[in-house]
């Protein structure tokens, strides 16, 4: 029977915790199985020899290897979005936040408001998102309802959202 590699002992390998290493393994479409961890005796993502060096040279190929901390996956480190939610009936209705996956977030917000346009966003650590926003939105923004905004003047706003990040340290 050929020896398994468990997702527990991959992530640790590679520095991820693993919540983050399974979305990794999903978002890159790596086959697994499902066995029985020897140590935790739960049912676990399972992969063979081949499919976890698949893994090992993916990350390596980002960039990353064993003695690298992970900087995009680890949750801490992403970026700070403005979308305009409705173009089409309201310019100046706005959503505000933080992702790891400016892709992935665009294409949820999309599934309730098919036309949302993404403005701009910055490299920002998760710890700056609430300063951001509220940095943001200090003057002639209203807030509508969990990160959505009417904000008076776009421009002012993305100024004020410049002038921030021109203010805090390079993340990546």
């Amino acid at each position: 029977m050929e020896t398994l590699t468990y997702l527990s002992e991959l992530a640790s390998e590679l520095g991820l915790d693993r919540s983050n290493m399974r979305k990794y393994v999903l978002k890159k479409g790596i086959n697994f199985l499902m066995a029985r961890d020897p140590v935790s005796r739960q049912t676990a993502m399972a992969f063979t020899a081949e499919e976890a060096e698949k893994i090992r040279s993916f990350r390596s190929v980002e960039g990353f290897n064993k003695t690298d901390s992970p900087v995009i996956l680890n949750g801490e480190i992403g970026v700070f979005y403005i979308i305009r939610l409705v173009p089409e009936l309201d310019s100046h209705r706005i959503k505000l936040g933080f992702s790891n996956d400016m892709t992935t977030r665009l294409a949820s917000h999309r599934t309730s408001s098919p036309t949302a346009e993404l403005i701009k966003f910055w490299d920002c650590k998760r710890s700056w998102e609430r300063a951001a926003m509220d940095s943001a939105t200090r003057c002639g923004c209203r807030l509508i309802a969990n990160e959505v905004f009417q904000c008076d003047s776009e421009d002012e706003t993305l100024a004020r959202l410049e002038d921030f990040f021109s203010l805090m340290p390079k993340v990546r």
